[in-house]
């Protein structure tokens, strides 16, 4: 899900080959609660407000309304709305829970799994409670699993060895594998890493030890590993044997990309953060249509503004449109569902007690919480 920048594999693995950098270390997680002591605050009254973003395509939806810009731009559906805000690039989780109980900001930029991980955290205090105002987006296809050593298919994986971003959005998908394959979590031996991607403490470098035999990553990794989505070959950078046995293109609808914010804030500024939702969703559908328009220079603006956001490059605009095709855009109807249909079985609430069983069990939380949810209609808000 998270497709950074295509680094070429080859030239990475020559950096490690050559010693530049050194062989993956693992850490022992711990709960959030007990690594993150930031004091509780009341949200800063500054303009423009700060809004965290991360690296991935849905965040082009918050680009496209805020004027193809970080900071609300004239003209633009954020400011048409009366909306001021700033987006900050934060793919550091601990970063945005600091910001967020500090009172930097009042919003989470998270999947779903990411915010459970930080639960006994945010709910210790009742100002910080989560409240989930708006689904961006399903991972479809940018996140994986891949294994080596003969093994196929994920119910090979008991006895076997993974490596895991610790605290990252990879952490629930793991555990729906699991025990949709019917394993429990005493099944595997799991080596957490710190980083996800371009570091050797991360899971695609720690799946070149001969002890671990599956590493969950994102699929710009997963492509040179695998010899190009085949098997590796153990040239150029891949691992012999190793493929990828499932990703979020047929594991769909388990990682769910959101807008989460304080429960004070809320209380207070239910009419700013529903404008926020309604721009949200309306920016979503205009940016449907533009990456569809080939002949609209629009598109290639929005392109470029993003790539220069996100990854640091406005020339890396294939790698955006990578980062776009990632993501299953979830529309009006698809927030109706995940908040309010009954029926549907992704709601919120049947993926937050599925991801709190396994964290509980896991140790990484303690408690078990439902999560709360913006009280408006989803179904009147118009797209």
């Amino acid at each position: 899900m998270r497709s950074i920048l295509l680094f070429s594999a080859a030239v990475l693995a020559l950096l490690f080959a050559r010693g530049v950098f050194a062989e993956p270390e693992f850490i022992e997680p711990e709960p959030l609660a007990a690594r993150i002591n930031t004091a509780v605050g009341p949200v800063k009254n500054t303009q423009p407000l700060r809004v965290p973003m991360i690296t991935w395509g849905g965040d082009m939806i918050s680009i496209l309304a805020n004027g193809m810009n970080t900071r609300t731009q004239p003209g633009s559906a954020m400011a048409k709305a009366g909306l001021n805000y700033e987006f900050v690039l934060q793919d550091n989780f601990d970063k945005q829970l600091q910001d967020y109980l500090s009172g930097a900001s009042p919003y989470l930029r998270c999947t779903i799994g990411m915010c459970n991980q930080a639960l006994d955290l945010i709910n210790k205090d009742p100002r910080t409670r989560p409240v989930v105002i708006y689904q961006l987006t399903w991972s479809r296809g940018g996140d994986t699993l891949v294994a080596k050593n003969g093994i196929v298919r994920v119910g090979e994986l008991k006895g076997k060895t993974i490596a895991i971003q610790a605290y990252g959005p990879h952490v629930d998908f793991m555990t729906t594998l699991l025990t949709q394959a019917g394993l429990k979590m005493s099944d595997v031996n799991l080596k957490w890493m710190p980083d996800l991607t371009l570091s050797p403490n991360s899971p695609p470098e720690a799946l070149k030890l001969p002890e671990i035999d599956a590493s969950f990553m994102i699929i710009s990794d997963a492509y040179g590993l695998t010899s190009g989505r085949r098997v590796g070959t153990g040239s150029n950078g891949s691992i012999t044997g190793a493929r990828m046995i499932i990703s979020t293109m047929f594991a769909r609808r388990i990682i769910a990309d959101v807008y989460v914010v304080r429960a004070d804030y809320f209380e207070k500024n239910k009419a700013e953060v529903q404008s926020f939702v309604q721009t949200l969703m309306s920016a979503s559908a205009q940016l449907q249509e533009l990456m569809r328009d080939l002949s609209n220079p629009q598109k290639l603006q929005l392109l470029e503004a993003s790539a220069d956001i996100l990854l640091g490059d406005k020339n890396a605009q294939p790698d955006i449109e990578n980062l776009y095709y990632d993501a299953q855009f979830v529309d009006k109807q698809g927030n109706v569902d995940f908040f309010s249909n009954p029926q549907f079985p992704h709601r919120l609430e049947v993926l937050n007690d599925r991801v709190q069983d396994a964290f509980n069990a896991m140790g990484l939380i303690k408690t078990r919480a439902p999560m709360a949810k913006a009280d408006w209609d989803y179904s009147l808000l118009s797209e």
